[in-house]
């Protein structure tokens, strides 16, 4: 039997926001324009010890990071926790994460790419989360998909309609919404945050990749049997691929579709989330309809 998955409650003026930079190194200039941007809509902003700092490739060491993850989790007055970039790194952390204050005290979690990694743990204890954007989406606010993101995070659920792409496969369903970027997801086979995909639909994008090591991210879930009773499939940006020379001969694309193509659920392409200019915001856990006709497609939440 499927399980809603709950919904933190929504942000309103005065509330507290965190920043915590649990992967990727940033510069520290990104992170302060998104707080004085947060700040100036009245919310109360505190940036991490650790999100502006440097170890290596990491914003710090596995430990800080971890500190920081932590107590932003566990903060009860927090309503929204903000990551300031993905990267790599929190495979290295997530399974010393102590959830049980999160629990106690839901809280909206935002970011993408390597956030994925969270994003699995959360719908896997039943909580929704927001593939969003991130700190340096608040450089252009207005054309980033900040402005989506807040609108979800006041409550707002408007359905989303945008121009059918030539490789979608028409058709409607109905599930929760799973997913993020497809490198994090196919890393998660065999472990306990493991995508449970039957009756839900999949949004999946990456930045990149080459298309063979794209190919073999396909099969691994095709052959784990994650997509034999999936409900529909959502594909966002498949931004800078690399081919290899000689090279696999076909797109990105067609590289999906060469996988799907016996199964009959929808298919929608070109959807506008993942590393783009604009990236639509996502309520992961949320229960949707996706239909695909011939002139529009449209997302709304239920």
């Amino acid at each position: 039997m499927t399980v809603d998955c709950i919904a933190p409650p929504p942000l309103s003026q005065g509330d507290k926001v965190i920043i915590t930079a649990p992967a990727g190194r940033i510069a520290p200039a990104k992170i302060d324009r998104a707080a004085a941007y947060l700040q100036g809509l009245g919310y109360r902003v505190e940036i991490m010890p650790h999100a502006r700092g440097e170890w290596h490739m990491f914003s710090g060491t596995d430990e800080q990071r971890l500190a920081d993850l932590q107590q932003a989790m566990d903060d009860p007055e927090c309503r929204m926790l903000l990551m300031a970039r993905g990267g790599y790194g929190l495979v290295r952390i997530i399974d010393r994460l102590d959830l049980r204050g999160f629990l106690s005290h839901p809280k909206w979690v935002v970011g993408f790419s390597d956030i994925t990694h969270l994003h699995a743990r959360l719908q896997g204890l039943n909580f929704q989360s927001i593939h969003g954007p991130m700190t340096a989406a608040f450089e252009n606010p207005e054309e980033s998909g900040v402005r989506p993101l807040l609108e979800l995070l006041s409550g707002k659920r408007p359905s989303l309609r945008l121009p059918t792409h030539p490789l979608n496969r028409p058709g409607k369903a109905r599930g929760k919404l799973i997913g993020g970027n497809l490198a994090i997801l196919a890393s998660l086979l065999g472990s306990p945050d493991e995508p449970e995909t039957d009756g839900n639909l999949l949004f999946l994008e990456d930045v990149g990749e080459y298309l063979y090591r794209l190919d073999r991210m396909l099969h691994s879930l095709k052959r784990a049997r994650k997509l034999d009773r999936l409900a529909g499939l959502i594909v966002g940006g498949l931004s800078e691929m690399k081919d290899g020379d000689p090279g696999m001969g076909t797109s990105a694309e067609m590289l999906f579709w060469q996988i799907v193509d016996e199964f009959d659920f929808p298919i929608c392409f070109g959807f506008p989330a993942g590393h783009l200019p604009f990236n639509q915001p996502l309520i992961l856990g949320a229960e949707v309809e996706l239909s695909i006709a011939e002139q529009e497609v449209t997302l709304s939440y239920l």
